[in-house]
């Protein structure tokens, strides 16, 4: 046997490995990446940080970390040590604004074919187009025995508080129908206010305020608050605010049950009130058509603007504290920038407007008689004609916009509707503001997490910023005072010993009988 040549079968393998080696030029195999090569897999993932995002989203997370000078420490180590805290501020900031970008709801709108008005749409035809949990918001009421209706949403917009003039009052969770509790004080009921959770509310009653819990017991009787017409809760203060008809505004803290302040305005009666949910100062309408802001530390307005010529009949200031919106008698609504107290827009509507709110994407909300119309981008000056409107069976009393919700609650003579209005609540919920869905263990450390970081009075400024910044004109005083201790001359003390006589005391004697 010649054993220069192969054999068969190793010739077949010698084959084999020749038809491997076409194969593997073809490329039909990917190669295997070893462990020890210097590619990684992030060189092929897309680099989250490469996004780019808006500044004005980034602006909008800043909590005051931009304004931060660490220049200005003393030494080195400080310096770099708050460079450093700087740094962490600004990328939490930015995360915060990248997270953003995963929020995939989007705000509703309104569509109509061949360019029909979306005014023209009726409430019954906005609930068969949408689906069956969003047309369960809207319901009527019917409560004609003890209407005229006052409001109050929570700040999750999940509970809803009825109180009606002849004294009906109603607290129930409006989403599942679930009633909480239902009274009759039988008495006069002007005005009804959510307290910081679901389980305690006010109830301004023809004489004095009252405070219930939600099984609809009496906790407390405030005769402070006497003949109030209006209420307000601060809830970074815990603070209830009441505005009577004898001209007087109060402030009460509810944590502690202490009166922090009272005082007469000298304005006649304060039917017109609200709050900016920006500073917590509080705004009040007059009959001379002047708008007055108001601190619990200073007993005379800081602010005194003219906004109508005739009497003021509802106002309103949208959640970032920017806009205010006031209506009068002179058919008038009015679009104000706070900041500078000057008006930018102003629009004609029909006779008999009262109330105005405004939602948090700045759809406005205005009562006109026994109806009511919602206007968008009136803020921006390009609003020609109402977005939608609605006709109730009375005169409406009171109304305001659902949180995170697409819905408006009107009070009115003849009861309470819910009616549905697209686009106008925020989308995206911020649970850690508001929850909407939040358990009973997740309120109960929402309660104690709010008095932990309860805001005291004396806080309360036109501008909130001025919290992080440095009392220079306290600080110059105090050290001003700090050197003239220095240089005062000491006190020249005068001091005459007294010379005791020495020997027994008249207290050793003893008479002897």
């Amino acid at each position: 046997m010649d054993e220069t040549k192969p054999s068969t079968k190793l010739k077949q393998e010698l084959d084999l490995d020749e038809d491997l080696k076409k194969i593997v030029k073809r490329k039909t195999f990917p190669k295997k990446r070893s462990h020890d090569s210097k590619e990684t897999t992030s060189s092929i993932r897309a680099d989250p940080e490469a996004v780019p995002i808006d500044s004005s989203r980034v602006a909008k997370h800043d909590t005051g970390a931009s304004d931060l000078k660490p220049e200005n420490m003393r030494s080195a180590f400080h310096r770099e040590k708050f460079t450093l805290k700087k740094k962490a501020l600004l990328q939490r900031s930015e995360k915060t604004a990248r997270a953003e970008l995963l929020n995939r709801e989007e705000e509703g709108f309104l569509e109509t074919e061949d360019g029909e008005p979306t005014y023209t749409l009726r409430q019954a035809d906005i609930a068969d187009a949408v689906d069956i949990a969003n047309a369960s918001k809207h319901f009527d009421l019917h409560l004609e025995n003890f209407g005229p209706y006052k409001i109050s949403y929570t700040d999750n917009g999940r509970y809803l508080l009825l109180g009606g003039k002849k004294g009906h009052v109603a607290a129930f969770d409006w989403l599942t129908k679930k009633l909480h509790c239902e009274i009759n004080v039988m008495e006069t009921v002007r005005d009804v206010r959510w307290l910081h959770t679901e389980n305690l509310f006010a109830v301004a009653q023809r004489h004095y305020t009252y405070v219930y819990d939600n099984q609809g017991t009496e906790l407390h009787c405030i005769k402070q608050l006497h003949e109030i017409r209006r209420l307000e809760f601060l809830r970074r203060h815990f603070l209830l605010v009441g505005s009577s008809g004898t001209g007087f505004l109060h402030w009460l803290d509810v944590s502690i049950g202490k009166m922090v302040s009272s005082f007469p305005t000298r304005m006649g009666p304060l039917g017109v009130m609200c709050q900016n949910p920006g500073n917590a100062i509080i705004y009040t309408g007059h009959d001379n058509g002047t708008v007055c802001l108001w601190s619990p530390n200073v007993k005379e307005p800081l602010v005194k603007m003219l906004a109508h010529q005739s009497s003021l009949r509802g106002m309103d200031i949208d959640q970032s504290g920017k806009y205010m919106i006031t209506t009068g008698l002179d058919r008038k609504c009015r679009v104000w920038d706070v900041r500078m107290y000057k008006q930018l827009h102003a629009f004609s509507l029909p006779s008999g407007l009262s109330h105005v709110a405004i939602s948090q994407r700045c759809a406005v909300a205005c009562a006109i008689g026994n109806s009511v119309q919602i206007f968008k981008d009136m803020h921006l000056g390009i609003c020609h004609e109402p977005y939608l409107a609605h006709r109730f069976g009375g005169i409406v009393s009171d109304f305001a916009f659902v949180p995170y919700e697409d819905v408006l609650g009107v009070g009115h003579a003849n009861g309470f509707t819910s009616m549905l209005v697209p686009g106008s609540g925020e989308a995206n919920v911020d649970t850690i503001h508001a929850n909407p869905y939040e358990t009973k263990k997740q309120r109960r450390e929402r309660e104690v997490k709010q008095l932990l970081d309860k805001l005291q009075p004396e806080l309360i400024g036109l501008d909130p910023r001025d919290i992080t910044r440095v009392n220079e004109d306290l600080l110059e005083r105090q050290m001003e005072e700090r050197k003239k201790i220095l240089y005062v001359r000491p006190l020249d003390i005068h001091y005459t010993p007294k010379h005791k006589m020495r020997g027994r005391g008249t207290g050793n004697r003893k008479v002897c009988h």
